[in-house]
């Protein structure tokens, strides 16, 4: 279950842009559709054929956040080898079998908190028509603005969850509520 807000409006924009195919197209991503997650927005390509991925685009909540700039740079930059090995693995399902992947993540302050996040990475094809990079986002557990840290580490991954890649199965669109039944008891401000 993806617990973030942001993260399943995230997942409920990037179903509706991919419709009945495998993935959306870059062209077809408006950034005014994602508004309030922009900022925490990233896009990712895989590089050489040791499958390393780089920040191709990093939102500017993204890089505040990781208290640097992003873009450019190797995406798996200090995760241990476990962590680092099956986020890897994870991001060569979501670019060759076009399957999204949901990761709870916790990172560390440099004052010894730990902040989790939830991160999206969803495959959509590059303007090439060829190759596929993933759109991700990182939504932190918790306000940003009231933590004061000056570096942020990565700490552990404490879930990673891949897609089918079907709606119904990813928990974007939730179950209308079904309508409560209340029951009046007496007593209280009914009394003379």
């Amino acid at each position: 279950m993806i617990l973030h807000p942001g993260a399943r409006k995230l997942l409920g924009l990037w179903l509706d842009l991919k419709d009945q195919r495998p993935a959306p197209v870059r062209t077809d991503l408006d950034l005014r559709q994602f508004r309030r997650q922009a900022a925490w927005l990233f896009i990712v390509e895989p590089v050489g054929k040791a499958r390393g991925y780089t920040y191709r685009l990093a939102g500017t909540a993204v890089c505040a956040f990781l208290k640097q700039e992003m873009t450019g740079k190797d995406f798996l930059t200090g995760w241990e080898p476990f962590e680092r090995s099956s986020i890897q693995r994870a991001l060569g399902v979501v670019t060759t079998k076009l399957q999204p992947a949901h990761f709870r993540l916790r990172y560390r302050t440099d004052k010894g908190q730990k902040i989790g996040a939830d991160m999206l990475a969803l495959p959509v094809m590059a303007r090439d028509g060829l190759n596929v990079h993933v759109l991700g986002g990182l939504f932190p557990h918790g306000n940003p603005d009231i933590w004061h840290y000056e570096r942020l580490a990565p700490a552990d991954l404490a879930s990673l969850r891949m897609f089918d890649g079907r709606p119904e199965n990813m928990g974007a669109r939730p179950e209308p509520q079904a309508p409560r039944k209340f029951r009046l008891i007496s007593g209280g401000l009914d009394l003379p």
